[in-house]
């Protein structure tokens, strides 16, 4: 059973969520995801690289392994470090425990901003963990559209990654759930990018 390691309070049910969550069905435009895959290691790289992604912003809990796992798989590691060989710069930007990375050399893990899905959060970790200054050439790599979608708002890309189960708050999980069913009666998801059923709860 892999480790787990205490919530973070950035985590709860803060305002700036539930208010990002109520203003969803009145802007579909904060729903519409740039690409969107069952897994993390779905995502091609050359892609990215060819529409001018120079940037990479990961989610951890839900997105890179269950929720407060501190293991991660070795196709993960190896993905994330595909993306840095490939020349795209890449930060771990999550609002849980930030103080268990350490095996992902060469990444840089977002401290000190701005929790999601504030857009400042975003921007400040472009510039100061990524060096770059152009939201457009950034994309957010995560599992719900409220925190991680909040990329969107501050003018970068978001792929969204369908969940990985692990321990979390049922309000967590609903809400979480109730965006992803929105986003996808918004913008339905790509035949060519689909390969099994989003499993939510």
């Amino acid at each position: 059973m892999p480790k787990t390691m205490p919530k973070s309070p950035r985590e709860g049910l803060t305002a700036a969520k539930v208010f990002r969550f109520l203003s969803l069905p009145f802007r579909p435009d904060r729903l519409k995801a740039y690409r969107s895959v069952d897994r993390f290691v779905d995502i091609a790289i050359a892609p990215l690289l060819a529409d001018g992604i120079r940037g990479v912003l990961l989610d951890a809990d839900g997105t890179l392994a269950p929720h407060h796992s501190q293991a991660f798989s070795p196709a993960v590691m190896e993905h994330v470090h595909e993306m840095t060989a490939a020349g795209l710069k890449v930060a771990i930007f999550t609002n849980a425990n930030d103080d268990r990375f350490e095996q992902f050399q060469g990444v840089s893990v977002v401290t000190g901003v701005p929790a999601k899905p504030d857009p400042r959060g975003f921007l400040t970790a472009m510039r100061k963990h990524l060096g770059l200054d152009d939201p457009k050439a950034v994309c957010m790599i995560g599992d719900n559209y409220i925190t991680d979608g909040g990329a969107i708002s501050a003018g970068m890309r978001f792929i969204h990654v369908r969940p990985l189960p692990g321990p979390e708050k049922w309000a967590h999980r609903t809400l979480r759930a109730a965006a992803y069913y929105l986003a996808r009666l918004y913008h339905p998801r790509p035949e060519n990018q689909r390969k099994a059923p989003c499993e939510h709860p």
